[in-house]
């Protein structure tokens, strides 16, 4: 078992703890396993720092699929009679590490 990796998922990178639930970007519906490339892996206080990726591979286990908070946007014009409003929710993914593999 690790103390904690960074992991880089759809682009980003991202500290993953074991047996912690974190909410990602969302990974789409195919697979609950997803395989994520390694940067940097801490295990029993050692640090191992890849050349751009470790040859380890972390996988983490889908939970669920749900939206992000809502964003509100406005557009205003001056003098314009112009008025516009529009929501946004992301996308979201909640995983967690598979500590088993």
């Amino acid at each position: 078992m690790f103390d904690y990796a960074i992991c880089e998922i759809a682009g980003k990178q991202y500290k993953v703890l074991p047996e912690k639930s974190m909410e990602v970007d969302c990974m789409g519906e195919e697979d609950n396993k997803i395989e994520v490339a390694v940067l940097l892996l801490v295990k029993d206080g050692k640090v191992q720092i890849g050349k751009s990726f470790l040859k380890d591979k972390i996988i983490l286990k889908r939970l669920e699929n749900k939206k992000g908070t809502k964003i509100t946007v406005r557009k205003f014009h001056a003098k314009a009679n112009f008025r516009k409003a529009i929501g946004f929710r992301r996308k979201l993914t909640k995983v967690i590490a598979d500590v088993k593999n």
